[in-house]
């Protein structure tokens, strides 16, 4: 095999070589299972420790405690955009601010759900900057406050948690997650798709407050119900085996 280009993809993008490495041995067999790990049952008990370690190592990293769950989903962030304001809105207006095409279209999946209360936005300047926020723009009474913390397709970042007025967070981290500090105490859910920071494509990881979980509608689909995954450890349908395995390497490293 030839030597390693650079690799500058957006997503998917580049893994350290000693996760590629040891996955590498772990596609043959993985630990003493007998099986690769492309073969192993998602309901093997090898599989469950690495889901539950690969937990662990999330919370570790976003100094999160045990009043907060991970999930390991598909449909990577864009089915977010659609299951947050299903799951958390319970009939409310949630605020988002507009700060790029990511934000732009997880406004428009909320609407699907109901209205939604666009507090700030720059997309009259062609989204060339991130737009001023400010405490008493947001209602009290929302259920959340939404933003993208990295515009990837424009190139701005919030460098900080917006301002929320007191009402938790839901940020969409698929561009910069785990790439540095977040005040974790102001969020109610971050989710960010693997491909670009963590993982290969096929996993969305979402960290979720319990009591957030608990807003799920009992009526809801199954597969659209943070509930249900919550409850069936990421498991209530066949997950994307390799791809969290992966994004626990990466994790780990």
């Amino acid at each position: 095999m030839g030597n390693r280009g650079y690799n500058f993809n957006p997503g998917p993008a580049v893994l350290p070589e000693e996760v590629l490495l040891e996955a590498k041995e772990s596609i043959y067999c993985y630990a003493e299972t007998g099986v690769g790990i492309l073969e192993i049952s998602h309901r093997a008990p090898a599989f469950e420790k690495i889901v539950n370690e690969a937990k662990a190592n999330v919370k570790e990293l976003l100094g999160a405690g045990d009043d907060f769950d991970v999930l390991f989903l598909q449909g990577g962030a864009s089915l977010q955009f659609y299951m947050v304001p299903l799951n958390l809105t319970q009939g409310k207006v949630p605020a988002y601010i507009n700060s790029g095409s990511w934000s732009q279209k997880a406004i428009k999946e909320a609407k699907r759900i109901g209205k939604v209360n666009v507090v700030a936005s720059s997309e009259e300047q062609k989204f060339s900057l991130i737009p001023e926020v400010k405490e008493d723009q947001i209602p009290k009474d929302s259920p959340y406050l939404h933003f993208t913390s990295n515009n990837t397709i424009f190139g701005t970042e919030f460098k900080k948690e917006p301002p929320s007025n007191g009402v938790g967070l839901v940020c969409d981290a698929s561009s910069d997650f785990l790439s540095r500090p977040v005040d974790i105490k102001r969020y109610g859910l971050i989710y960010a798709g693997a491909q670009k920071n963590v993982g290969p494509a096929g996993v969305v990881i979402v960290v979720i407050h319990k009591d957030w979980i608990k807003k799920s509608d009992e009526n809801l689909c199954p597969m659209l119900s943070y509930a249900i995954h919550a409850a069936n450890n990421s498991l209530y349908n066949t997950p994307s085996v390799f791809s969290i395995y992966i994004s626990n390497l990466v994790i780990k490293w």
